[in-house]
């Protein structure tokens, strides 16, 4: 089997992909960071699945890899931080072969999955700031965070078929007072370093 994983980072949903088969595979992660490919590599090696898993360098609109190579193309996270979305869905069905698969896991825009026990006040609000966020990325960077709901349209745009969808909510508790102040503290610590490790890579590309 062989597999494209457009925009793989630093390979963390690359090597994923590889543990859900227990046979042979192929398994290309593409990035346009020559610094995340360094750091997919490394890892890749010390789990062990450099046998089953290479990297190159390249973008989401032009990946290095021929016509009709791969079984199946995917994406995470990646369409939603891109000013062209329906160019990057045709180059992952132009590396699909024929009865292939192309997909991509994104983020979208659904209110009604957000509620706050007991306070409808705090519910509108954090829909609000959401909602807020991500209209401001639009307009100020031309990119769709709430790209998922337009996945079904963007697909059939360009000209794939037998087009399915899934919506995964995630359930986050924050507010459960049966969680103690310690684990509310370590989650607030880790999203701060992943804010400023963050940070450092946008300000890093920029120069």
């Amino acid at each position: 089997m062989e597999i494209l994983d457009v925009g793989c980072g630093t390979g963390d949903f690359t090597r994923y992909l590889a543990s859900l088969i227990p046979g042979k595979c192929v398994i290309i992660g593409v990035d346009i960071r020559a610094a995340n490919i360094r750091t997919a590599e490394k890892q890749t090696k010390e789990e062990g699945l450099a046998g089953k898993i290479t990297f190159r360098k390249g973008d989401a609109y032009n990946t290095p890899v021929e016509d009709g190579w791969a079984d199946l193309v995917c994406c995470r996270t990646l369409l939603m931080h891109l000013t062209d979305p329906l160019k990057a869905v045709r180059e992952m069905g132009r590396v699909a072969r024929k009865g292939g698969t192309v997909a991509a896991f994104e983020r979208g825009r659904f209110p009604d999955a957000v509620y706050v026990p007991n306070d409808e006040t705090l519910t509108k609000l954090v829909i609000r700031l959401s909602e807020s966020y991500v209209d401001g990325v639009r307009k100020l960077e031309g990119k769709h965070f709430d790209i998922g709901n337009r996945l079904p349209t963007i697909f059939h745009e360009a000209g794939l078929r037998g087009i399915m969808a899934e919506y995964q909510a995630d359930t986050y508790l924050t507010s459960d007072p049966r969680r103690r102040l310690e684990d509310v503290r370590d989650e607030l610590a880790f999203y701060l370093a992943t804010l400023k490790e963050t940070k450092k890579l946008d300000v890093k590309a920029m120069l």
